[in-house]
């Protein structure tokens, strides 16, 4: 049983960002003081990154800990438990096919984790510059 009415559970649902979330905004700040140019949330390259060096044919993935489910950080919500369960074990499977088919395609595929990013986000940043550096 929700807790909350239909009402605010719609209102709730609505503010969950797909875009331009706290962790995204912050990788962007960095990456713009590095001076370096990219693209987001690009619609028409497949799984839509969160962002594109298309010359060095990077994707980079903002993951956040609830959504994609990540291990020892996702709190499971205590009411309609099959539902999340399910809903985030889609999500993760998701996650692997797209990240499957970029690398087919060529692509160098990074995820990073929200809590990572909150945590030291000049380490994530590096995994991405590390990552324009290595590629051709």
């Amino acid at each position: 049983m929700d807790i909350l009415t239909p009402e605010q559970r719609r209102k709730n649902m609505q503010n969950i960002r797909s875009e331009g979330t706290l962790p995204e905004r912050m990788v962007s700040a960095e990456l713009k003081k590095e001076k370096i140019y990219f693209a987001k949330n690009v619609k028409t390259i497949f799984g839509k990154p969160d962002f594109v060096f298309r010359r060095k044919k990077v994707a980079v993935f903002v993951d956040s800990d609830f959504w994609h489910g990540r291990r020892g950080r996702c709190v499971m919500p205590k009411t309609n438990t099959e539902f999340w369960e399910k809903k985030i074990k889609r999500n993760r499977l998701r996650d692997r096919e797209v990240s499957r088919e970029l690398k087919k395609q060529g692509w160098t595929v990074i995820r990073i984790w929200e809590s990572d990013i909150k945590k030291d986000l000049r380490k994530s940043v590096k995994k991405i510059l590390k990552a324009l550096k290595q590629e051709k």
